[in-house]
């Protein structure tokens, strides 16, 4: 074996002594080496200028982690003097590393480590961290059991060249087990810190399992299922867009071209039951041709929105075949009912809607029903520089860009003498031809973007076809209300349930009646600075937790085997660091076997061959 690397430069050169792989007794050097860190005892000692130096470090890489450790309760543990003179802690009583020379043992132990990486179960007072990373070992996380320990050593010692160097988790971050299969794919190895894995059976466990944890040398692939016709399209492109920057390799079917076939069926002068059989022959036949392109591909995932041709029968020969199926459903449950028929036979269900609708799903005989909000796609949803022209056509102080369903031509009707445009098709009729834009024809979705950011006082009703005026069922947040804050437009939106749990009081403005609704309107028209501030964070926060990314990110780790999830990686497209994306970007993409790659490679020859024909 060659001689272990040594990682000059990372840490003070008066913790890195000399060690002797034969003997265990000081060296001169070391003494010295001893002497130094008798000195950082005497200075640091659960120091809280010193934690703050810490602190710093942790942010820096792992934010998340340094979150729980300002919070943490370090009651019951001291630092201590090895009789080395070293910096040690004491937890009840109980040493976190060797009494004798905790810098001697953390030698050792490094030294039996021939990986180049590793993770490190439990840290400690941090010697052994240091001790790898000065051979040179990349330590692609430390695991502990919990903040406590990690915020007394930081109290203790000087440790912010490791915490800047590996990513800190803790037991709690690893409940599922993609994340535990995340840390697998970056390191075969894992290392145990003696004290912490006597202590504590949970990463005793963990270190015993380790490399039984399964790892996937590919990322999953999934194929994105769009509608035939109906609002769930853009949706579909948003989260092909977003399972790709998530990792995954994606296909979309896009059978939005099939809507005027679609539609033909209802003016043929035939009996509806006949209209209905040939309407349903044309979904059983786009469902056949979602079977095969799975089966060809070898799709792990097959992720279908709302109205997409998948009927019972295609989703049980997906199954057959093992390939996974979700649903998200993304309309009313109340408006569009055929989910009785297909929610038992996806594996994953998932709705926009809380409450009794989900109830509803799991009576259907759905196997795993879960609430996924929507979301925004900020490279569609962004705040537009407008040139004159367009703030001249697409301006307004108070506007609304949607369908006029029963609810919204009752309410609208009673704000005619505010300065309201009216926008989609529809609206061209009596008492809003007036306020009807450009005679009330529809809209594109790059066209609603300049809608949104030209106007002052943004309105959002959600729909309801059975009452006049506000939704009595608010169980859902539609997706106009994430788009709106993503263009960091200001909005005025009816109260829903879902609501204070994705946006503050201060990110997003509501209403319950239509006086409410009136004061808020000239208020926000005459409080310009307050408007746009509101919008502000309502766009950071839209960013920051409500982005297609992040829902995608949710079904992969949910829908696919760990491996597979983990094998996906987001990098920085949610915007925060966390474990997993630090440890993705210190280890780069997944790569194919080369059997796999050649196989890959003929299959997209031939594809596009077929293509061409």
């Amino acid at each position: 074996m060659s001689a272990p690397r040594r990682w000059s430069g990372l840490l003070p050169a008066a913790t890195e002594p000399a060690v002797s792989e034969k003997r265990a007794c000081p060296s001169p050097a070391r003494g010295t080496a001893f002497a130094s860190l008798a000195l950082e005892k005497r200075t640091h000692r659960m120091d809280d200028a010193l934690f703050a130096h810490n602190l710093e470090a942790l942010e820096s890489l792992s934010p998340e982690a340094a979150a729980r450790v300002r919070a943490a309760d370090v009651s019951g543990i001291v630092p201590a003097t090895a009789a080395s003179g070293a910096v040690i802690l004491e937890d009840e009583g109980r040493a976190l590393d060797s009494r004798r020379d905790p810098v001697a043992a953390a030698e050792r132990l490094a030294g039996s480590v021939t990986a180049d990486h590793v993770v490190l179960i439990g840290f400690g007072s941090g010697y052994v961290a240091e001790a790898l990373l000065r051979r040179g070992v990349h330590v692609a996380a430390v695991i502990d059991a919990a903040p406590r320990t990690l915020a007394a050593a930081m109290r203790a010692r000087d440790l912010s060249p490791v915490l800047r160097a590996a990513p800190i988790a803790f037991l709690e971050d690893l409940g599922k087990p993609v994340a535990q299969a995340a840390l697998r794919r970056r390191a075969e190895v894992a290392v145990g810190h003696p004290a912490s894995v006597q202590s504590s059976p949970e990463l005793r466990e963990l270190l015993q399992k380790w490399t039984s944890i399964r790892v996937s040398g590919r990322r999953p692939r999934v194929l994105v299922v769009g509608p035939i016709y109906g609002g769930s399209l853009e949706i579909a492109r948003s989260s092909q867009a977003a399972c790709r920057s998530c990792g995954a390799e994606v296909r979309f079917l896009d059978f939005s071209a099939f809507s005027d076939g679609r539609t033909m069926f209802d003016g043929l002068p035939l009996p509806k039951a006949a209209r209905n059989g040939l309407a349903g022959s044309l979904v059983t036949l786009l469902g056949d041709a979602v079977v095969q392109v799975a089966s060809e591909w070898r799709a792990d995932l097959v992720f279908a929105l709302a109205q997409a041709p998948l009927g019972a029968a295609a989703l049980d020969t997906l199954r057959e075949r093992g390939i996974s199926t979700a649903m998200w459903f993304v309309e009313n449950v109340r408006v569009l009912s055929y989910w009785r028929e297909v929610a038992a036979h996806y594996d994953w269900f998932y709705s926009i809607q809380v409450g009794r609708p989900l109830a509803q799903l799991a009576e259907a005989g759905a196997r795993e029903v879960r609430y996924l909000p929507l979301a925004c796609d900020p490279a569609r949803h962004q705040p537009f520089e407008l040139t004159e022209e367009e703030r001249a056509r697409f301006g307004a102080d108070v506007s609304f860009a949607g369908s006029p369903y029963l609810n919204r031509l009752r309410l609208f009707s009673a704000l005619a003498d505010v300065p309201l445009r009216l926008w989609g098709p529809g609206w061209a009729v009596d008492p809003f031809t007036s306020q009807a834009a450009e005679g009330g024809r529809g809209f594109s979705l790059e066209e609603m973007v300049r809608i949104f950011c030209a106007t002052r006082v943004n309105l959002n009703l959600h729909a309801a076809t059975h009452v006049q005026g506000i939704d009595p069922d608010p169980d859902y947040v539609n997706p106009r209300t994430f788009e709106l804050a993503a263009c960091e437009a200001f909005q005025l939106v009816d109260r829903r349930d879902p609501l204070p749990a994705l946006f503050a009081d201060d990110e997003v403005t509501t209403f319950s009646s239509l006086s409410e609704l009136r004061e808020l309107i000239t208020y926000y028209l005459e409080h310009d600075e307050e408007r746009r501030a509101t919008a502000a964070r309502a766009r950071k926060r839209a960013l920051a937790d409500h982005t297609y990314v992040h829902r995608l990110r949710a079904v992969l780790d949910e829908a696919l085997p760990p491996e597979l999830a983990a094998a996906a990686s987001d990098g920085d497209a949610i915007g925060r660091e966390t474990l997993e994306q630090a440890l993705v970007r210190l280890s780069g993409a997944p790569v194919l076997s080369p059997e796999e790659a050649m196989t890959r490679a003929v299959y997209e020859i031939q594809a596009i061959g077929q293509a061409r024909l």
